[in-house]
C-alpha cells in the first residue's frame, strides 16, 4: 500500500472512523469533575485517532485552564468589573487583566491542539469530513441499543 492518506468520505475512513468513536479516550491523570467536563469537550472536537500522547497532556491543560477562567469569572461577578480608586476614578477591577491573559493562553493552546474554530470547521476540507463523520459515528454508537455488531 501507498504512504498516502485515506480520503475522508471512503469506506476505510469510515471504518477507521468508526473505532475511533469507540474508544474511550483518559485523561493522562485524575481530573476533578469540572475539569473532566472540559476534558470531555476538548477530546470530542477532533477525531479520536489523531490525538498524540502529549496532544492528550495539553487537553488536560486546556481544561484546568478552562476552570481557572471560570474561577476568575465569578470572582469578577461577585466583587463588580470596577472599583473607586484612591483618586476617586472608577476603575476597571485587576482581575480583568488575569482573564484577559487566561483567555489569550487558552486560545494558544486551541491553536496548538488544532481545536479552534477555523481547524475544526474552516478551510480544510477533509479534516471538516473527518470531524462530521468521526461526531456522526460517535452519536450513532451512543444511540446504539446493543444489537449493532461493533468493530474491533
Amino acid at each position: 500500500m501507498s504512504g498516502r492518506k485515506l480520503r475522508s468520505d471512503s469506506a476505510a475512513a469510515q471504518v477507521m472512523a468508526a473505532k475511533a468513536a469507540q474508544t474511550q479516550i483518559l485523561p493522562p491523570e485524575k481530573l476533578s469533575k469540572v475539569e473532566l467536563q472540559y476534558w470531555n469537550q476538548i477530546i470530542n472536537s477532533r477525531a479520536g485517532d489523531s490525538w498524540t500522547p502529549n496532544d492528550l497532556i495539553q487537553a488536560m491543560n486546556l481544561a484546568k485552564l478552562y476552570v481557572e477562567i471560570d474561577k476568575r469569572q465569578k470572582e469578577v461577578e461577585k466583587v463588580g468589573r470596577y472599583f473607586i480608586g484612591a483618586n476617586g476614578e472608577p476603575k476597571l477591577h485587576p482581575l480583568h487583566k488575569i482573564i484577559e491573559d487566561l483567555n489569550a493562553r487558552s486560545l494558544s493552546m486551541c491553536r496548538s491542539l488544532q481545536i479552534h474554530s477555523r481547524a475544526t470547521n474552516g478551510e480544510s476540507r477533509d479534516q471538516i469530513k473527518k470531524n462530521k463523520l468521526y461526531s456522526d459515528t460517535k452519536k450513532f454508537i451512543e444511540d446504539d441499543d446493543g444489537l449493532l455488531a461493533r468493530i474491533n
